[in-house]
């Protein structure tokens, strides 16, 4: 799916809401012009570029989720093995969720807020283009289980994704829910959620 190419002004602006956000702003208070001021542009300069302040905010957010899954994308790549790969897939989970800053956790705050909700149609074409990259990590992540023999093509390609999507969703419940699993350690969690992968696909 083709990116979508932004300006540099377009960045700039970006930046400047992601870094209101990361001082503490509300996403839902943000007006335009303290957008205006952190990204160092005129207040008109903003409506030159975009509709209103609802598409400029989304897109930033979009924008950052991009490059953040850039990032843990490279990070994975950096991991020889299989085990190496999940376990770092685990440990970027475990960084994103504890970083109240990260995008996943600003999308799961916009989420409860109609203007700002990602699934209108204007936004899920650029919202797919990152679910399908999501699935490109996943796929890579067969593919060494392949090579190494931990993982056998017995069960179909769809078998192994629900799997794997089973095992990494069961990580990230534990670890938003760690007051209602006290006596389990972060390490612990990791272990039974790849114990899935590994009986389940071996």
């Amino acid at each position: 799916m083709r990116s979508i190419e932004y300006s540099q002004k377009d960045i700039l602006i970006f930046n400047g809401v992601i870094n209101l956000i990361k001082g503490g702003a509300n996403p839902y208070l943000i007006t335009v012009s303290e957008i205006a001021a952190s990204a160092g542009v005129g207040k008109g300069t903003i409506y030159d570029y975009f509709e209103s302040k609802e598409e400029v905010i989304k897109k930033a957010i979009l924008f950052n989720f991009n490059n953040e899954i850039d990032y843990f994308y490279k990070k994975i790549a950096t991991k020889k093995g299989f085990k190496e790969k999940y376990y770092e897939i685990f440990n970027s989970i475990v960084e994103n969720l504890q970083n109240k800053f990260s995008t996943v956790n600003i999308l799961m705050t916009l989420g409860k807020l109609p203007e700002f909700h990602i699934s209108e149609k204007q936004d899920s074409c650029e919202f797919n283009k990152h679910i399908l990259r999501i699935q490109a990590i996943i796929d890579d992540l067969l593919v060494s289980g392949y090579k190494e023999g931990i993982i056998k093509k017995i069960e179909s390609q769809y078998y192994q994704n629900m799997v794997i999507k089973s095992s990494l969703f069961s990580f990230t419940n534990y670890m938003s829910m760690q007051m209602i699993y006290k006596e389990t350690s972060v390490k612990e969690a990791m272990d039974a959620a790849y114990k899935i992968v590994i009986k389940s696909l071996n």
